[in-house]
């Protein structure tokens, strides 16, 4: 018997830090992509893995993503 799928981990990115200069598009291409203000912003349905998301995050020079896992 297996229980629950383990929650995935949400990214949020703070737009009154992000400068749009596109470190997290590059290292999780399928967890970040631009707005129409040129902002990151996260794709939870993406086609990411935590890894690469928590990777994007620690490369940002802003320091602007943040990484939360629920449960």
């Amino acid at each position: 018997m297996s229980g629950p799928a383990p929650e995935r981990p949400r990214a949020t990115v703070d737009h009154d830090l992000c400068a749009g200069i596109g470190q997290c598009l590059l290292e999780a291409p399928g967890a970040f992509r631009f707005d129409a203000e040129g902002m990151s912003t996260f794709d939870p349905h993406g086609p990411w893995t935590e890894t690469a998301v928590r990777r994007a995050a620690d490369a940002c020079p802003m320091a602007a993503i943040s990484v939360t896992t629920d449960g």
